[in-house]
């Protein structure tokens, strides 16, 4: 009990620094500096937090001669897979990093149901000490039994074609010329060690059958540097629409510490319409319509004195009773929004991903005024919140299915 206590304890110290180092990065403003601090920052909070997760499967499965070995590979590649995703990006993903992050999301499996399967166990004390032995063999076997099937099930929600949604907005005011514009949304692509060029071809060649008005990318685009990821996101040049493909930054794109080079790159290479805080009308004879984009509020959190988000900037100059429709990463962005302004009229997020995998959803309903789908904020007002199109991190999808959406407004008088 004392070496247990003993190892919590250099374990919290770990999340102590880790949490020193959040604050260390944000004041400092050098981007490299910034940069460094912040993977040192993510991993040492990860590598704690999974190794608490670590201690307790080996401590479990040490007695089973036939799942010891399998908890101790699991374990070791769950404590690669993080430093593999800086390490190993290509224009698709790899064996090298596919693997580590299927451990990972095994790992968490394990975890969660052994705590679940030792608090039966708790249950069984009042009863007799053959049944205690006779569950605790049953949760020796059953439970990693359940997790790799839960793991192979929720890889399998990955690799299969996300589904694509549908839903209609009322737009006071719209004019009849936009009446049924039809917007194909997209978020949370998350291009890097586990999504690539094959992923993004199919998207794009999938987008293009729905013949939309207009495309946009709610951010969490990419994982990585526009040098080590510009071949794998090449072919979203070629997304067509009436009036283009406008993009919004996410949090992630603020962790590449290469923000400004994929703004530049997407606008002058491959023709999407960047909304850096500003916005863009687009107009049929006398009808207009704006987009507007915020940057993503990470940006103030990393010192990015040039980037936060700003919804009055980023709509000065839409023109007066023009309905607005806003792109913001986050949910929180979204409420910030609304507050900010004196009329928007929708506002399209992604970033939560409906949680990806239980139990991950109870956290990120909490953590977020919106989660997933449509909401009626005002008579005036919706937020659409996009699951994603993929994940992070582990290669999961349990109870949160991907998803691309058909946006369609509709003239609604007031």
């Amino acid at each position: 009990m004392a070496g247990t206590f003993r190892t919590a304890l250099k374990l919290t110290g770990l999340a102590i620094l880790a949490i020193v180092c959040i604050q260390l990065h944000i004041s400092i403003n050098k981007p490299w500096y910034r940069y460094k601090l912040m993977r040192l920052q993510i991993l040492t909070f990860l590598q704690t937090i999974m190794s608490y997760g670590s201690y307790y499967l080996y401590r479990t499965y040490k007695i089973s001669s036939l799942w010891k070995k399998f908890a101790v590979i699991t374990i070791v590649l769950t404590h690669v897979s993080f430093f593999a995703q800086y390490m190993f990006i290509s224009d698709n993903p790899s064996f090298i990093t596919i693997v580590p992050f299927l451990a990972f999301g095994c790992h968490v499996f394990m975890c969660l149901g052994t705590l679940c399967a030792d608090i039966g166990t708790f249950l069984f004390i009042p009863f007799t000490m053959k049944i205690s032995v006779a569950y605790q063999k049953f949760k020796l076997n059953f439970v990693p039994v359940c997790a790799i099937i839960l793991t192979l099930w929720s890889y399998i929600n990955t690799v299969l074609p996300p589904q694509h949604s549908t839903v209609h907005v009322p737009i006071n005011g719209l004019d009849p010329k936009f009446n049924n514009l039809h917007i194909i949304h997209l978020s949370d692509i998350h291009v890097g060690p586990t999504t690539g060029k094959v992923f993004v071809d199919w998207l794009v060649n999938e987008v293009n059958t729905y013949n939309p008005d207009a495309v946009v990318i709610t951010g969490d685009l990419v994982d990585s540097s526009v040098k080590n990821l510009r071949n794998a996101v090449w072919n979203l040049k070629n997304l067509k629409s009436k009036y283009g493909t406008f993009y919004v930054t996410g949090n992630h794109e603020y962790y590449t510490n290469d923000v400004d080079n994929w703004l530049n790159y997407l606008r002058d290479q491959l023709g999407l319409i960047t909304l850096h805080n500003q916005h863009h009308v687009i107009n049929e004879g006398n009808a207009s319509l704006c987009f507007a984009g915020i940057d993503d509020i990470q940006a103030e959190k990393m010192s990015y004195t040039d980037h936060s988000p700003d919804p009055v900037t980023a709509t000065e100059g839409c023109p007066d009773e023009t309905p607005i429709i806003m792109l913001a990463h986050q949910p929180k962005a979204a409420k910030l929004t609304i507050k900010s302004l004196p009329r928007v009229d929708l506002v399209l997020s992604g970033h939560t991903h409906g949680g990806q995998f239980f139990p991950v959803h109870i956290p990120v309903y909490l953590a977020n005024p919106y989660f997933a789908g449509l909401y009626k904020v005002s008579p005036d007002t919706h937020v659409y919140v996009s699951r994603g199109l993929r994940f992070y991190g582990a290669p999961t999808r349990f109870l949160s299915y991907p998803e691309f959406t058909s946006v369609y407004l509709v003239s609604s008088q007031p």
